[in-house]
């Protein structure tokens, strides 16, 4: 198999629901994205393979497809949309290596984009059998049958939350002030300037900074607010992420592209992988993930100098980190999505890109992202800094 290693990438600072892109099509945002990424390594559109992009609440269709014929890319290149949920983005990477592991590919640009700003509505058809229960509009898709279990994220959190009952509600809450803090702290420093692309909205505003961090943020607010899910549950609107809208990429090459183009990478991808859990149990998918991806290197969580798994709720955070005896300094460096918000289907590439800043801020050598994933799943990404 071809070794395959990472360029680097960029995101789009992360909107709000309702907020800075809250009338931005989000194959428009992408759009920019994509031609930023040329330009940042000097790269043609004709040289790019393929695009692979996760999407999970847009319009359906194939909008990496869209998102590329926007950006004037040429018609001959392929484009391909990953629905993953949560997990797209970095569903999409893990595909682009693939590809290129086996010779398939040279280059390959992957990540996801999201606006949930923009979410389609969707109706059941009056000929589905469930079009009686569910006449109006969809609130969300069908992940698992109910003789299985589809309970909502918040619904997984809190069942994560009862079976890791040594957990507590301060715990969750204090760990969501700490990922504002180190995200404001990485704002602050330009930590993610090298990443973040400035783009102009539909008003004209150049935006540049993430809108969900906030400055002022303590235990005695968050103390005060109430369980959303259940009534006597643990899961706030403090400690679980808010929706968001955005677009992040990365530049996957073979190692030949590499040598005959005279580019430098930032890191190797080493292995990718995704598994299934109980859909009840969504917010752990990463467990078995990180567990085989180490296991299939010999690793263990000793050598791991920086891990990522998306923040969408606290409750996962310490829950998984409990489950594969990770050391939680370790863990979201420069904070979570509690923070910087859940564009669902850009996460995974967004999340790569943070894990890619905190080695370089530690100088560390092995990464691993990871994601959960509606329906119970979990994918995960080992890469391996250069230099």
């Amino acid at each position: 198999m071809k070794k395959v290693y990472i360029l680097g990438g960029l995101r789009t600072a992360i909107g709000k629901t309702g907020g800075h892109f809250k009338k931005m099509l989000p194959e428009d945002l992408t759009a920019e994205v994509l031609n930023a990424l040329l330009e940042k390594y000097k790269l043609e559109a004709a040289d790019i393979n393929q695009v692979i992009l996760g999407n999970a609440v847009g319009p359906g269709g194939n909008i990496a497809r869209l998102s590329l014929l926007k950006a004037g890319w040429p018609l001959s290149i392929p484009a391909t949309t990953i629905d993953f949920q949560c997990g797209s983005a970095l569903s999409s990477i893990n595909m682009a290596a693939a590809l290129i592991k086996s010779g398939q590919s040279e280059i390959i640009v992957a990540g996801g984009l999201e606006s949930t700003s923009l979410e389609i509505k969707k109706k059941l058809n009056k000929n589905d059998p469930r079009f009686q229960e569910k006449s109006d509009f969809l609130e969300r898709a069908f992940f698992s049958p109910a003789e299985i279990g589809d309970p909502d994220m918040g619904i997984g959190a809190e069942n994560v939350a009862e079976l890791y009952d040594n957990i507590s509600r301060e715990e969750m809450d204090r760990w969501a002030i700490k990922s504002h803090q180190k995200a404001l702290e990485a704002q602050q420093t330009g930590l993610l300037d090298d990443i973040i692309l400035s783009v102009k909205n539909t008003r004209n505003e150049l935006i540049d900074k993430d809108e969900g961090i906030r400055k002022n943020i303590s235990y005695k607010l968050l103390k005060r607010l109430k369980p959303v899910f259940k009534k006597e549950g643990k899961i706030t609107a403090g400690n679980s992420c808010l929706t968001h809208d955005g677009a992040a990429a990365v530049v996957l090459v073979s190692e030949a592209f590499l040598k005959e183009n005279n580019l430098k990478a930032e890191a190797e991808f080493i292995m990718g992988r995704d598994r299934g859990v109980d859909p009840n149990l969504s917010p752990m998918g990463p467990v078995p993930v990180v567990r085989e991806i180490l296991a299939e290197n010999k690793l263990n969580t000793s050598n791991l100098d920086a891990v990522e798994i998306n923040e969408a709720f606290a409750v996962k955070i310490l829950a998984c980190s409990q489950e594969l005896g990770l050391d939680l300094a370790k863990v979201n460096i420069l904070g979570g999505a509690l923070a910087y918000g859940h564009p669902y289907g850009a996460s995974g590439a967004i999340i790569l890109l943070h894990l890619l800043q905190s080695l370089k801020k530690i100088n560390g050598q092995y990464g691993l992202a990871a994601m959960g994933a509606a329906g119970g799943q979990g994918v995960g990404t080992l890469i391996k800094k250069i230099g």
